[in-house]
């Protein structure tokens, strides 16, 4: 039996007024309506720490596993960053308790599109502290690096500044030495076997959806004799003041933040999306109104084109739930492996690709495993997304889940699916089980575990089962307030 070396949550979005793992309570202000309550863990964070305690109670050695948060942890994007921030204590409370630490106390943090800003604040100290101290006055200056290697060697991760000052206010204090630092890296993390055969792969996702890639996609339109970006440096340095700025700061915009919350709230419902579309064209045409034009028609004409262009991304960010993956996501995650990935594994592991690899993302909030062929891998590629915490649609979504996908010292991987949404919120949700697609020593190592030891995972199917509808009621109520 081997030990548990790597654990790997992702999608927690720790703040948000939808994340499972929020605590809610009446609103002061607005009857019938839930806001968060950061000063204390809810149920299904509880139960989540159970979960985590008990499938790594059968670690034999003394080294701790290694606690990979890849993405969207904290909701910089749909909540105010103070409020994530205290959520995200709670969870440090959970799972690190001075004493009682569940993870080794080097955690990395793999930022997603709601949280991108912890890579950018470290992209910017990296450049300060690792790059221009070593230079002198009047020397040639490079760029900031986009991205971080995937492989820990030539140059480290950079400490995630915010986390770590969080960290030093815990009480009771941590012994000196002894406080657990955060390491941000960005996109693709990497972990090896010794002999380099073996490799698991983290990533948050988000580039996998073509709405991260926008800034390509418009050059590409304006100059379509420019060369596409071959490199995941590249593609990161055309978009990430785009993922930056809509996804990962708007819980730091006040009113408006809450404005644009609210809006990607109403895209859940079709009426909503048309009342939407039909306010944004009246004050088009009221604002930039075409004199020649009756106001009639310019309205009709701008209502079809914002109708089509704010449905799609309402399809793809929170109505497709028939598919584990989105026709867009399934190409853009071929292209993600075939080309961005499988080149940064070629750069930074001397021009070899292991002939074992997985690969583990989130972002969609819909749990799966597979094993697939992809060009470029001898072997294919085993893909894993450990899905999400959030209830983000205003009807059961049975594929959306969320789960936590651990690595061993063998590099085997298995994924334990902690819920998922049921049919009907009238029933209960899935019950938590390890995913059977890809059986290795460790999938049957955890079965043994769980059919073994079942309070914990009853008790999480009891929170779940709770949380789900009051969170899909309150999606409901904000919406229904707003109207």
């Amino acid at each position: 039996m081997k030990d548990i070396r790597y654990v790997c949550l992702s999608d927690l979005h720790l703040g948000a007024e939808n994340s499972l793992l929020t605590r809610l309570v009446p609103s002061p202000d607005v009857p019938g309506m839930l806001v968060a309550d950061p000063s204390a863990a809810n149920e299904v964070m509880v139960r989540l720490a159970d979960c985590l305690k008990l499938l790594l109670s059968q670690n034999r050695g003394t080294q701790k596993p290694t606690l990979i948060l890849n993405g969207d942890i904290l909701e910089l994007a749909l909540a105010d960053v103070n409020t994530a921030a205290m959520v995200f204590e709670r969870f440090m409370e959970l799972t690190m308790a001075p004493g009682a630490e569940l993870f080794d106390r080097t955690i990395y943090y793999n930022p997603g599109n709601h949280d991108h800003h912890l890579w950018e604040t470290a992209r910017e100290t990296q450049y300060v502290e690792k790059y221009l101290a070593g230079t002198k006055w009047s020397d040639p200056l490079a760029a900031p690096w986009h991205t971080t290697n995937m492989f820990l060697g030539e140059y480290d991760p950079v400490p995630c500044y915010l986390l770590n000052r969080l960290l030093a206010r815990f009480e009771p204090k941590y012994d000196e030495g002894q406080q657990p630092q955060f390491l941000v890296v960005y996109p693709n993390f990497g972990v090896r076997s010794a002999d380099k055969l073996r490799c698991v792969i983290f990533s948050h996702g988000h580039y996998v959806e073509s709405i991260y890639r926008l800034m390509t996609t418009i050059r590409s339109m304006l100059f379509p004799d420019r060369t596409e970006p071959e490199l995941i440096w590249n593609l990161e340095a055309e978009n990430f003041a785009w993922v930056d700025f809509f996804w990962s700061t708007m819980g730091r915009s006040g009113d408006v933040g809450k404005d644009v919350e609210l809006i990607y709230d109403k895209l859940q419902t079709d009426a909503q999306v048309k009342k939407l579309i039909s306010n944004l064209a009246a004050g088009i045409t009221k604002q930039h109104s075409l004199p020649w034009v009756p106001q009639t028609v310019e309205h009709m004409i701008l209502t079809e084109v914002l109708n089509v262009m704010l449905d799609s991304v309402a399809c793809r960010e929170v109505k497709q739930t028939d598919t584990c993956l989105s026709a867009d996501a399934e190409s853009g995650l071929s292209d993600f492996l075939q080309q961005y990935l499988l080149k940064q594994i070629q750069t930074d592991n001397a021009g070899a690709i292991p002939g074992d690899i997985t690969f583990i993302f989130g972002h969609t909030h819909k749990p799966f495993e597979a094993a697939r062929p992809y060009a470029g891998y001898a072997n294919g590629v085993k893909v894993f997304n450990d899905g999400g915490w959030v209830v983000d649609s205003m009807t059961p979504a049975p594929l959306q889940g969320g789960a936590v996908v651990l690595v061993d010292e063998d590099l085997n991987t298995a994924s334990v699916r902690l819920y998922n949404e049921a049919a009907s919120d009238a029933q209960a949700p899935a019950a938590p089980h390890v995913s059977e697609v890809l059986v290795n020593p460790l999938v049957r190592q955890l079965q043994t575990l769980i059919s073994g030891n079942p309070a914990p995972w009853n008790a999480m199917t009891q929170a779940a089962s709770a949380e789900i509808p009051r969170q899909r009621a309150n999606l409901n109520a904000k919406i229904q307030a707003s109207c």
